[in-house]
């Protein structure tokens, strides 16, 4: 077994007699059910920050949360980013920025202010 092994490792050519040809590869018909080639999609977790107003972006609704539920959600997204604030991707850094600064608004706004 040793023997063998090492044979497969320099590549002797007489252990290639017990070993079955590879199997041709097969021809790619073009009947749509294909995945197309080339770079995939990218997958995004991150937030709406394009949307209009700081509720938008954090995900809050005032008509439909109380002042308890609101203060959560910014909690649980003020920690979220504010790690990652100091990441050294400069791309996270600015959406981290955006995000707090909705957060501000909304903590002002919905639960200091009221």
């Amino acid at each position: 077994m040793i023997k063998k092994l090492f044979s497969l490792l320099r590549g002797d050519s007489d252990t290639g007699k017990n070993v079955p040809p590879a199997p041709a590869p097969r021809k790619a018909n073009n009947t749509g059910s294909e995945l197309p080639k080339g770079k995939p999609a990218p997958v995004s977790n991150k937030p709406n920050t394009a949307a209009k107003s700081p509720e938008a972006i954090c995900g809050i609704d005032p008509k439909k949360m109380d002042r308890d539920q609101i203060r959560k959600r910014l909690a649980e997204l003020f920690r979220r980013h504010n790690q990652a604030e100091a990441s050294l991707d400069a791309e996270l850094r600015a959406e981290a920025n955006v995000m707090l600064d909705a957060i501000v608004v909304c903590r002002q706004k919905y639960v200091d202010g009221v």
